[in-house]
């Protein structure tokens, strides 16, 4: 299952350094329920052709608790940290930015989850990077998790182990006209 999923994940990222990133928006989110009644929002921070977060983070900062992903350390361990700014990020590990000053925050008050991957399938898997991070974060609390992709990264069905969260559903971003 592991080559399996080597492979896809390569090939998929082949293809998003072909791809210009879109990005994804409140009124995107606002079709769940889950989303508008949701105080504290988790939402990763777009990087290396990510479906784009920045200017929706700066968007949900005006009427919700914004917490975004810290990496305490190279096993696949991260906490969830408040900001009040993209201007309270900078670039950490793997590249990706992250808060400046992190505090953790309990992640069983986290409401709605933004999910990144490098492709998910219409079952709601995911295919992320391969440390499990998001897995192990996920593993223990239930708010509604979203996972965000361009259509390119969308698939019949994706390979999946026993410990891969399920995403309760997939916002498939799309060029806006």
């Amino acid at each position: 299952m592991d080559n399996r999923k080597k492979a896809l994940r390569k090939e998929f990222l082949s293809l998003r350094n072909q791809i210009t990133p879109e990005k994804v928006t409140v009124g995107m989110l606002k079709k769940y329920p889950e989303f508008i009644n949701a105080q504290t929002v988790f939402c990763y921070i777009s990087a290396h052709g990510e479906v784009d977060t920045y200017s929706l983070i700066e968007e949900l900062l005006k009427e919700k608790n914004v917490v975004v992903p810290y990496c305490i350390d190279t096993d696949g361990n991260m906490i969830a940290s408040p900001i009040k700014s993209t201007a309270d990020l900078k670039e950490g590990k793997f590249g990706i930015p992250e808060p400046i000053s992190p505090v953790e925050f309990p992640k069983n008050e986290i409401d709605f989850v933004i999910v990144p991957g490098v492709a998910f399938d219409k079952n709601g898997y995911r295919l992320g990077y391969g440390k499990g991070y998001y897995d192990r974060f996920l593993k223990d609390i239930s708010p509604y998790k979203l996972g965000v992709c361009q259509k390119e990264f969308f698939a019949e069905a994706l390979p999946h182990d026993k410990h891969d969260i399920k995403m309760n559903n997939i916002l498939i971003v799309e060029k806006s006209l």
